[in-house]
């Protein structure tokens, strides 16, 4: 099953491979995947120097901040390739652990990471998981070469970069357990204590990480209601989250373990912790969209940070298979199940080929292209100096707003509808998606309250069935009651 004969040139290539492509579905896509929230992780990274309190933020989270903030000063795009080298490295790293651990053809678990087609598809993007799955896959390498206590204290971060972490924290204490080394759990825990002890130092609350989580603070002050759903929902996405050749590996490899209990043969621990992992995870956010709290909303981006553990599932599963067969089947083997794997993750995100290049992958998204109108145009009347208030974070990265500093703007949701302190000569731009849906801003309100100044409307043109308002801008400004 296992031999030394790896040669670390493929695992180097594979990984070059897979970063290549990676780049270029960068250079592919003018949008960018995870909605509005990749906007605001990069927001909240970037102005942390300037307003240090984000540094502690538990939505941003205050590992990926601490790491990410030098970075987002060199603009958005920054973000984007940093998030691709943590997948592109990720991969390396798992196949390195796999290589240490005696496994031929270990390159192959890179594609299998990368071109999972939920990873592939949120890698390009500011989201938090690209970070997170390079975490996992460190912990993971410095597992497999025997530097455990490390491996566990930056395990104990992980929840700071995804909350998640708190639920792969059980597999890894059976990781542990297996090991037999049980002082290593007491390492996992320094990490939650640091992190607290520097929340307390410096919010004086001293159970930080509960208290300061807005997750918990929504759902004890039932201030959030993100919907649920269906307990089924991510088993009937799982094959457009994970694509059907990885699919179907994942499937097997959760059989594997039954047959290799029945022939008495042993069951990698690197197997077992996977799975473990993997269905720890998945079932988690089953449940959470079930009973619809934390925030889940059913999306499928977290399910990316599975990309490691399925990779790792689907590479034991191709290795168990292919055991008997000669050097030569294995190799054309590999290379046809990896192209399979790639392409399918073109597929199933609708991605042009990267032969393509001219071709358009992720597309801005619509809501976004009157706003840069809008910003043009209060640019070119002198106004975008002004606070400007609004509900969409990618006007403040593409105009350089300071969403933190209430001299440069604030969001929509903050005026105060009922007693509005809204200075004179602040302009209000509302939108009919984010400031509504998330603003709770009424578009009447604004017009038919004689302390804003309609100064520009622009048309959506294109029309959503469902809302003919979604695209439209209007932009008003504060003034005082005697001058509309």
């Amino acid at each position: 099953m296992t031999t030394d004969s790896n040669s670390l040139k493929f695992n180097f290539l594979a990984f070059l491979v897979s970063l290549s492509f990676l780049l270029i579905l960068f250079y592919q896509s003018d949008g960018l995947e995870g909605g509005m929230d990749s906007w605001m992780h990069f927001l909240n990274s970037k102005y942390a120097f300037k307003h240090p309190e984000l540094f502690l933020d538990q939505w941003n989270k205050p590992v990926f901040t601490l790491i990410t903030a030098p970075i987002c000063q060199l603009g958005i795009h920054a973000l984007e390739i940093f998030n691709i080298l943590c997948v592109s490295m990720a991969g390396l790293l798992v196949s390195l652990a796999l290589r240490h651990a005696g496994f031929r053809n270990s390159w192959v678990v890179i594609p299998f990471l990368v071109f999972t087609p939920v990873c592939f598809l949120n890698t390009i993007s500011g989201l938090t998981e690209p970070l997170a799955i390079l975490m996992v896959a460190f912990f993971i390498y410095l597992w497999a070469i025997s530097k455990r206590i490390a491996a566990v204290i930056l395990a104990g971060f992980l929840p700071f970069i995804r909350t998640e972490g708190f639920v792969i924290a059980g597999a890894i204490v059976y990781l542990i357990l297996l090991s037999k080394d049980y002082k290593l759990i007491l390492w996992l825990f320094v990490g939650g204590i640091m992190m607290n002890f520097l929340g307390f130092t410096i919010t004086g609350h001293p159970f930080w990480i509960i208290t300061d989580n807005p997750y918990v603070n929504h759902e004890l002050n039932g201030t959030f209601d993100p919907g649920s759903g269906s307990i089924f929902h991510f088993f009937i996405h799982a094959r457009n989250m994970f694509g059907l050749p990885l699919l179907l590996l994942g499937i097997l490899s959760t059989l594997l373990p039954i047959w290799l209990n029945v022939k008495k043969q042993k069951v990698h621990y690197l197997l077992t912790f996977s799975l473990l992992g993997f269905w720890l995870y998945f079932c988690a956010h089953a449940l959470i969209y079930y009973f619809g709290i934390l925030g889940s909303h059913g999306l499928t981006r977290p399910m990316a940070l599975l990309a490691p553990f399925l990779a790792i599932m689907g590479f034991l599963t191709f290795d168990f298979l292919m055991d008997k067969f000669g050097h030569v089947a294995r190799i054309i083997t590999a290379v046809v199940l990896v192209i399979v794997v790639t392409i399918t993750a073109y597929f199933e995100n609708n991605f042009p080929m990267p032969y393509g290049i001219k071709s358009k992958a992720i597309q801005a998204d619509h809501t976004q292209n009157n706003f840069v109108l809008a910003g043009l145009w209060l640019e070119k009347n002198g106004l975008l100096s002004r606070r400007v208030v609004h509900q969409s974070p990618f006007f403040n990265v593409r105009f350089n707003k300071d969403p933190y500093d209430l001299n440069e703007g604030y969001w929509i949701w903050s005026i105060d509808k009922n007693s509005d302190w809204t200075n004179d000569g602040t302009i209000v731009i509302w939108d009919g998606f984010s400031a509504k849906r998330e603003g709770g801003m009424p578009l009447e309100w604004l017009k038919s309250n004689p302390s804003y100044r309609l100064l520009h409307y622009i048309d959506g043109k294109l029309v959503d069935p469902k809302d003919s308002e979604k695209f439209d801008i209007w932009i008003f400004e504060k003034v005082p009651l005697n001058t509309k």
